[in-house]
């Protein structure tokens, strides 16, 4: 947390992200690295990634620490399901920020865990479809300057 805190004294960034480990139950790990090169992105430029909403998530919502009034503005919304690529999508569309080539959060892999659920795969295609949509609006939004005030 300290690299990406760092980050975000030292620099105008409104985020910064990095990559993260799936923590296996015989403590093995896999580094997972989004499709979001490292490196600093413009607001609105993380969900251009995302090629397709089948696609995994351009970013991974756990690793972003973001400053206080961006995660306030684009929180974890209501859903049983991908609030988090929302939430992810609206902080990287309301800020520039920067995407670090180093793992900053590890995830622990469970028998338990909402991605191995029955109901898991039921949801996400609709899921990820939604914040597809969701981050393609508000990035035509930001293009276009559509509902500025004037």
């Amino acid at each position: 947390m300290s690299t990406r805190l760092n980050v975000l004294q030292t620099t105008d960034a409104g985020w910064c992200a990095g990559w993260s480990e799936d923590l296996h139950p015989d403590g093995s790990t896999t580094l997972w690295r989004c499709s979001t090169p490292p490196g600093q992105h413009a607001a609105g430029d993380v969900w251009t990634y995302w090629r397709k909403p089948s696609d995994t998530i351009p970013i991974g919502p756990t690793t972003i620490l973001a400053r206080t009034d961006l995660a306030r503005a684009a929180p974890m919304g209501g859903l049983v399901q991908g609030e988090d690529y929302c939430a992810s999508l609206g902080i990287t569309t309301l800020a520039p920020g920067v995407l670090l080539p180093v793992s900053v959060y590890r995830y622990r892999k469970h028998a338990g865990q909402l991605t191995k659920s029955a109901s898991y795969d039921e949801l996400e295609a609709a899921a990820r479809e939604h914040a597809w949509q969701y981050g393609r609006h508000l990035r035509e939004v930001l293009r276009t300057g559509a509902g500025a005030a004037s």
